[in-house]
């Protein structure tokens, strides 16, 4: 797993936040806008339309799922982005301002689980010992692998309650910061195909177990009760992978259940059609 000193703050800041926080029982809340928490991560390419996300401990939401229901691209950036030219800060002259962006230290318990052979058991990640160790593009920099991303070209982040004019021209950047996102990421399908942000992410609740499955299952869990406007649908199939108790059913916006990939529209922003459903 990359460690991440952002990473480390919001699982912090989730511990602290949802001990005051209601059960996932409650429906308070349901519709309310939420920022999902892979958006922190600086070289998170955003979500695709094809699948769906439920974030069970969001500090964000009253009822602490931030549900996400098959959207593309990142809530934080409406019009998406290319990847930013990387750069490398031992070799002067590629650009100007040449940042800081991740960084990739995977854990192990022994210097066998590690690329580079070198394992370093106080700390528990990989060493690097060469940019042969670091995925393409990364430096081996103090025997961890780091990305730098050249700030030249970048003059602002996008913001999700600006209009598309606004946005033109503007970096996707890690919320609440101006730090740019290192990936490439999709604009967000059409405003009126119900898969764009305002229409497939917020805050929900369980209101149902899965299909072929019965509520005697989970003698333990108090579903929800879908608020006016909102309609109880099935979202997470129960595979017998993963947590049984966030598969099932979901309150969602009435009109807004997915019919596939077809259903993006023309997306806004940034297209490409190997990476991006929907039409540009």
């Amino acid at each position: 797993m990359t460690r991440s000193i952002l990473s480390g703050l919001l699982g912090l800041l989730s511990v602290v936040a949802m001990a005051s926080l209601p059960s996932a029982c409650e429906s308070g809340g349901v519709g309310d806008p939420c920022l999902p928490e892979d958006e922190y991560d600086p070289q998170f390419a955003g979500f695709k339309v094809t699948e769906e996300n439920i974030e069970s401990r969001s500090f964000q939401c009253q009822t602490r799922i931030c549900l996400v229901n098959h959207f593309q691209g990142r809530v934080s950036c409406p019009l998406g982005q290319e990847a930013p030219p990387t750069c490398n800060p031992d070799q002067p002259g590629t650009c100007t301002s040449c940042q800081l962006s991740g960084t990739y230290a995977p854990d192990c318990d022994g210097d066998a689980q590690c690329i580079s052979g070198d394992c370093d058991e106080a700390g528990g990640f990989c060493r690097c010992s060469g940019d042969q160790d670091c995925p393409t593009n990364w430096s081996c920099r103090g025997g961890v692998c780091q990305l730098h991303i050249c700030r030249d070209n970048i003059t602002g982040c996008q913001d999700p309650t600006k209009s598309a004019e606004e946005n033109a021209g503007k970096a996707c950047c890690v919320p609440g910061t101006e730090d740019p996102v290192a990936s490439p990421v999709c604009g967000q399908c059409a405003g009126d195909s119900d898969r764009n942000a305002e229409q497939a992410v917020y805050c929900s609740c369980r209101c149902g177990v899965a299909e072929n499955e019965k509520k005697e299952d989970y003698p333990n869990f108090n579903f929800c009760e879908c608020p006016q406007g909102f309609t109880c649908s099935e979202i997470r199939p129960n595979v017998g992978l993963g947590d049984p108790n966030i598969t099932g059913k979901y309150c969602i916006k009435q009109g807004s259940e997915f019919t596939g990939e077809q259903a993006c529209g023309k997306v806004q922003g940034r297209y490409n059609s190997e990476q991006c459903e929907g039409n540009p």
